[in-house]
């Protein structure tokens, strides 16, 4: 295919990047933006397509005709964020329905704010994902070996079908005890379930979530359930509009696990799906530091900001790093994913009076209506409105000049706000950027040293529609000496370009139980099994068998401890001496992760879940050969303008970013325009471009 196109659907904007790898001059890659159109996103996803195509010069049939789309699909996230999700009901083993209303105590907490945790007595468990009316007990019995001890109650289960189905449920979640062991009852009453309304969604844990854990695999299956029905009409309507469009290709969609997976698998398991976008980003990152390593270091950490959201992954020795679990609100759940925790920070979050003091998000404008200098309604100042006030941004010539900004209503708008306080708009639009710049610093500084490590031993990558803007000034406050904003304009759009950038991956587990001393037979036994699965789903999704990576993951722990921790290990067939290894790897990650001295190896050990991931290059975008650009011609500013900031009013340098040479430092204050990202350099800093990204030297240096 001569056309690569990434699609990511944020709350504010559609990002579209198109790589022609067909053009005279090399790969030339172009960033199409539009507008999100909630709930029909499908819309947006055409408008951004469009936009696209016309950066390249082609009719939009035409590009279509020799493209292949990869896709970040926010789907699933935004129907639970908005609480529009399908009414589910619960299919469980008699006994245990209460599983999810009882929930596990300490996990409830694990991803609260700080402030939340603290407040004891204000402490309060979420709305069931599924009230009790809509759960129903099954007799059935699977033992922990997978042998059956009660014979499925088949003429219950159709009554409990029928049942849910008058109580008006859109999709059912089937989740039995042990049938990680054994998945005969759960696939048998899959099967009642499609005998009665054929149509229905229906979901069971042992696909979903093949791991021990009866209460973290039972909501994974009710997400699942709560997210299907529409992310199956979203992803039918989007198929009907490309197809309309001239594209007669597979649709390929960004999994949180960081591969791309079939349009039918994400279907079916759709919540794989939450939290894609930025994962992607992520993606993007790590495939960047290891390509050009910009600063001279592989650990960084990603800022991805968005209109509605920070985004904060992290790649250390570059590789991103994961976790076995996923999160919806207080529901903890087992869905291995790219370590991506979001904060509500972003160019549309909204600033207000509260309680006195000003604040700012997580409530955000969102793209309806939308900051107040667009001109589209908007009634509350935000993030957005604050840098046009300040200078930061140019009203002609934002989105490339397509989007006309009034700075005037929004500087009224601060300046109305901030009387309160005795401010006017300018110094209501700068208190209000150092608030958004410390919450986002603050979420970073957390993110990093929960896992152990030092920001100081980090760079900053900042992308996402307000990376340019906001990156120095957070990477200042972690006390890290650059930050980067990844191939220059295309950082506006980096999470679709990170798409573009992705392999296609599939991983499945096995649940274990044993106990140390470990027996390597059945290792290899599942081993093999999992190896083959992913192989042929692989295939099944057109990957050739001779380009699959196999990876190979374990989770163990100490016996007499709670903390499962997932490992990377070695493939092959296993003997004493490759277990032993395996054990080694685990206790130095437990060592690293909870403090020397904090494992109890006289206990024993517990083998929980072994996992393979597969892995194949789709696209195979060379980071190096786009990182390179084109050579600029234009070192001096083409224009001067007053940026309001901490030390006053500044009259700052403007250049084209694009025209910069590679090379060339630019002392600050300097400000970095490019058709879709703009870039801030505060006085006290250097900036220039290195192998095709802007590189923010927060420790200025003089210009060669």
């Amino acid at each position: 295919m001569r056309y690569i196109v990434g699609v990511d659907i944020g709350g504010t904007f559609t990002d579209c990047v198109v790589l022609d790898r067909a053009a005279a001059s090399g790969v030339v890659v172009r960033i199409g933006k539009a507008l999100s159109t909630p709930p029909d996103f499908q819309t947006g996803f055409v408008d951004a397509l469009g936009a696209a195509a016309d950066m390249h010069g082609a009719a939009l049939p035409d590009m279509l005709g020799d493209a292949r789309i990869y896709h970040g699909c926010t789907v699933g996230t935004n129907a639970l964020v908005e609480n529009k999700v399908a009414r589910v009901g619960l299919l469980a083993t008699r006994g245990h329905t209460d599983t999810i209303f009882h929930m596990r105590a300490g996990a409830r907490l694990k991803w609260m704010p700080s402030h939340y945790i603290a407040h004891v007595a204000r402490q309060t468990k979420p709305a069931p994902l599924v009230p009790k009316h809509l759960c129903a007990a099954i007799d059935e019995r699977i033992t922990f070996d997978g042998a059956v001890l009660v014979e499925l109650n088949e003429d219950q289960a159709r009554a409990a079908i029928r049942r849910l189905i008058d109580e008006g449920v859109d999709a059912i979640a089937i989740s039995l005890v042990w049938s990680t062991a054994n998945p005969a009852h759960e696939q048998r009453l899959r099967e009642l379930v499609r005998e009665v309304a054929p149509a229905m969604f229906v979901s069971i844990s042992s696909e979903v979530s093949a791991r021990t854990g009866e209460y973290e695999r039972t909501i994974a299956t009710i997400v699942n359930s709560l997210i299907g029905p529409p992310m199956r009409s979203y992803l039918d309507a989007l198929g009907g509009d490309l197809a309309a469009h001239g594209y007669r290709g597979d649709l390929q969609i960004m999994s949180c696990t960081g591969g791309l997976i079939d349009a039918d698998h994400a279907a079916a398991l759709p919540v794989l799906t939450i939290g894609s976008g930025p994962v992607a980003g992520l993606i993007g990152a790590a495939n960047l530091a290891r390509a050009a390593q910009p600063g001279g270091t592989s650990n960084v950490v990603t800022a991805d900001i968005g209109g509605t959201t920070l985004d904060i992954g992290t790649i250390y020795q570059a590789r991103p790093l994961r976790r076995p679990t996923a999160s919806h609100g207080q529901y903890e759940y087992f869905v291995p994913t790219l370590d991506v925790r979001s904060v509500g920070s972003g160019g549309g979050s909204i600033i207000r009076a509260a309680e006195g003091v000003l604040k700012v998000g997580p409530e955000s404008a969102g793209a309806r209506p939308g900051p107040i200098c667009f001109g589209r309604g908007g009634r509350e100042p935000t993030v957005t409105d604050a840098a046009a006030v300040l200078g930061y941004l140019d009203p002609d010539y934002f989105f490339g000049g397509r989007l006309k900004l009034d700075r005037d209503a929004a500087e009224r708008a601060l300046a109305a706000l901030g009387a309160q306080f005795g401010m006017d708009g300018r110094q209501t639009a700068a208190a209000a950027m150092r608030i958004v710049n410390s919450q986002m610093a603050d979420a970073i500084w957390l993110t990093l040293t929960q896992q152990g490590y030092d920001p100081r031993d980090f760079i900053l990558y900042g992308f996402g529609g307000g990376g340019g803007v906001h990156a120095a000034a957070i990477a200042r406050e972690l006390g890290m000496a650059k930050a980067v904003i990844p191939l220059s304009d295309l950082a506006a759009g980096w999470s679709a370009f990170g798409i573009t950038a992705s392999d296609a991956l599939i991983a499945l587990s096995d649940a274990v139980s044993m106990a140390s001393p470990f027996d390597a037979a059945p290792i290899n036994a599942h081993w093999r099994s999992l190896e083959q699965r992913v192989t042929d789903r692989l295939v099944a999704q057109g990957v050739p068998a001779d380009a699959i990576r196999l990876s190979h993951h374990a989770e163990l722990r100490y016996a007499l401890q709670v903390n499962q921790v997932p490992i990377e290990v070695e493939g092959g067939v296993y003997d004493a001496a490759a277990v032993a290894r395996m054990v080694t790897t685990f206790e130095r990650e437990y060592e690293r992760l909870y403090g020397k001295g904090a494992g109890y190896a006289a206990a024993g050990f517990q083998l929980t879940s072994l996992e393979v991931r597969g892995t194949a290059a789709l696209a195979d975008v060379d980071m190096a050969a786009i990182g390179a650009g084109e050579a600029g011609d234009a070192a001096t500013p083409k224009g001067h303008r007053e940026v309001h900031g901490r030390s006053g009013t500044v009259l700052t340098a403007i250049y084209d970013g694009a025209r910069l040479p590679p090379g060339h430092g630019v002392a600050g204050p300097a400000i970095l325009e490019f058709p879709d990202t703009t870039v801030v350099v505060d006085e006290r800093s250097s900036v220039g471009i290195v192998a095709g990204s802007v590189v923010i030297d927060l420790n200025p240096i003089k210009d060669a």
